[in-house]
């Protein structure tokens, strides 16, 4: 039978949060009984349902979505698998079949007693109006980089967005946009999540949310993998909302709710040296796989940047904006195996965090921010360049 949460109204809840379940089972089960405590606390008497999102086969639970394993336990809803992507269809039609006004997919992260992070999460979509809302956690100056060098200036001078962590797999949704995403699932691809391009793409009403620094460590990031992964999201949007980014001209402010506030800095940056040791490699073993999908100019400046000492190494924005989007242009044509593709840009990518540590190491948070501002605005001016390789990639030859 359908298990409504204790704080549901007979209306049903106003809200439903669903929580990812990951490698610890009991820990987000936990989390999930914490964060509807949470919701009772931020919206007393306004109806707030929490559910578990785990994996397994979802027409077992057909005709009874949500269900209890014992008492005292969560609800918990079967999402086909444990991955963000699989996860939201089925919290956006248990929030159809309850009449919600919004759902939100949540990490099981360990969250303040506070519970205002909850009121200024969800209150954009609930009063505010809006459609979508992105959480944007505080970062290091290094923290983040595969968003930083790469997610954010691309979808930023793709899409106009300037959601500075537009691929995360937190999301609140409305009403309206669900129904939307439900009617066209081409969003999802493969473990990840990206509601926001569609979002974007169709004129919804999006924000974001800052919520001051991100509640635990990221974990260790097999960085090849991350790569394909998270290109393969990014450049599959790129190729079914070609038709809106080549009109977008420049990036539209995006509302934010919060202050923006620095991370504490845990950790010394990085050591150049082993990243500018593996571009280097990189360039002696890939440089044929390369020259594939990169023209001879750019080969020539890569092979122009000086790697000694390491200290002194620099990708130039410009040149990391071209490789980017030829990278894109050849997974789009499918130059090679695309997984195989993507990964080979590793070499390139550590060297460009090489650069990048090595001018952000002694910056302060606002001159961070004004270097990212500045690669930006390289991506943005070589948006021309990938529009004519998009449409003449056997043609264009810079």
């Amino acid at each position: 039978m359908l298990l409504p949460s204790p704080t549901a109204e007979a209306a049903g809840p106003r809200v439903v949060v669903g929580v990812l379940a990951d490698d610890d089972p009991l820990a987000a089960s936990r989390a999930v009984l914490t964060l509807q405590s949470s919701l009772s606390q931020a919206f007393p008497g306004e109806g707030a349902l929490a559910v578990l999102l785990e994996g397994g086969p979802r027409d077992a639970a057909e005709g009874e979505p949500l269900r209890r394993a014992a008492e005292g336990d969560p609800p918990r809803l079967q999402a086909g698998a444990a991955s963000p992507a699989a996860a939201l269809p089925p919290l956006i039609e248990l929030a159809q079949e309850t009449k919600a006004t919004a759902c939100a997919l949540l990490e099981p992260l360990p969250r303040a007693a506070d519970t205002s992070w909850l009121r200024a999460l969800l209150d954009p979509v609930l009063t505010g109006g809006f459609d979508l809302v992105a959480p944007a956690y505080a970062r290091g100056r290094v923290d983040g980089v595969l968003g930083t060098g790469i997610v954010y200036p691309l979808t930023r001078a793709l899409f106009g967005s300037r959601l500075r962590q537009p691929l995360g797999a937190e999301v609140v949704v409305s009403a309206r946009l669900g129904e939307q995403l439900l009617r066209d699932d081409s969003w999802r691809v493969g473990g990840d999540l990206w509601a926001i391009a569609p979002a974007v793409a169709r004129d919804f009403r999006v924000a974001q949310v800052f919520l001051g620094p991100r509640p635990r460590a990221a974990r260790p990031v097999d960085v090849p993998a991350a790569l394909s992964r998270v290109l393969s999201v990014v450049f599959r949007e790129m190729e079914q909302q070609a038709h809106v980014w080549m009109r977008v001209r420049a990036p539209q402010p995006v509302t934010s709710f919060g202050e923006e506030v620095p991370a504490e800095e845990l950790a010394p940056p990085p050591d150049p040296a082993p990243l500018v040791a593996a571009f280097a490699l990189g360039w002696q073993d890939l440089r044929r796989l390369w020259s594939v999908v990169l023209p001879p100019r750019s080969l020539l400046a890569l092979q122009q940047i000086p790697r000694d000492p390491p200290a002194a190494f620099r990708m130039p924005d410009a040149l990391w904006a071209r490789v980017i989007y030829d990278f894109a242009v050849g997974w789009r044509i499918k130059a090679m195996d695309r997984d195989q593709l993507l990964r080979s840009l590793t070499p390139l990518y550590l060297g460009w965090v090489a650069g990048f540590v090595n001018e952000v190491s002694t910056l302060s948070a606002p001159e961070v921010e004004a270097r990212v501002e500045r690669l930006c605005v390289a991506f943005e001016q070589e948006k021309p360049y990938v529009i004519s390789r998009w449409r003449w990639p056997d043609r264009f030859t810079p």
